[in-house]
């Protein structure tokens, strides 16, 4: 009997990991604003009206993102939950000695 309460109780600690906050700024998809990230844009969601230039000269300006803020309001891009994060890979330099 109590090895069965101790186990349910374990159980439920257990499933209650502590999920860490998915933040653009460690997404692979943001672009950075070169200083705070405050105004960071979102790489996977293009404005609408970004399509023609691209098209013209084949260059994706920042301009032609959205901001995260806008990506995480929106339940059809990100939403708040980010339903497309992709943690960020960090590539450490290699040192010549």
């Amino acid at each position: 009997m109590y090895i069965f309460a101790f186990i349910s109780i374990l159980a439920s600690v257990l499933s209650l990991k502590e999920t860490k906050p998915k933040f653009c700024i460690n997404c692979k998809f943001f672009i950075t604003d070169n200083e705070t990230g405050r105004y960071g844009r979102c790489s996977l969601f293009p404005k609408r009206d970004g399509k023609i230039p691209f098209l013209v000269n084949g260059i994706k300006n920042e301009d032609t993102f959205n901001f995260c803020t806008i990506s995480r309001e929106n339940d059809d891009m990100c939403g708040a939950e980010a339903k497309f994060y992709k943690k960020k890979i960090v590539k450490i330099k290699e040192f010549d000695f």
